[in-house]
């Protein structure tokens, strides 16, 4: 099976300048030092690239990973929330999807998530 021409004549895989991010989900693990992030973007034609960057209240990035070459038009990750005491509070969730270089975004989208007080949350 030839995956060079099942990609080449599927029009509802997008070349990259149409690439977009639909949908950007998290939640927070049970003990608050860990979220799952979930992000769809719209079907490609070749890999793009994605940032993620989690920030506090204040902007500061406490989290952030990248993922090269996606596979999938689902990905599902964990971020680790790092040099915080207390995690409860407000944070963003940027994601940015591109190709070559970051400097050439093809698309961002932002999300907010909430992780609750939770006195049972383990260092």
């Amino acid at each position: 099976l030839n995956i060079d021409l099942i990609v080449q004549n599927n029009a509802n895989l997008l070349p990259p300048d149409e690439i977009r991010i639909k949908n950007v989900s998290a939640s927070p693990y049970p003990d608050n030092r860990r979220v799952k992030v979930t992000v769809e973007v719209t079907p490609f034609r070749e890999r793009p690239n994605l940032e993620i960057t989690l920030l506090d209240a204040d902007g500061r990035p406490v989290a952030n990973t990248s993922a090269i070459g996606l596979m999938n038009f689902t990905t599902s990750y964990v971020m680790h929330l790092r040099g915080i005491q207390d995690s409860a509070g407000e944070y963003t969730i940027r994601v940015q999807v591109f190709y070559d270089s970051l400097n050439d975004t093809k698309d961002s989208r932002e999300a907010t998530l909430r992780i609750p007080a939770n006195a049972d949350a383990r260092e």
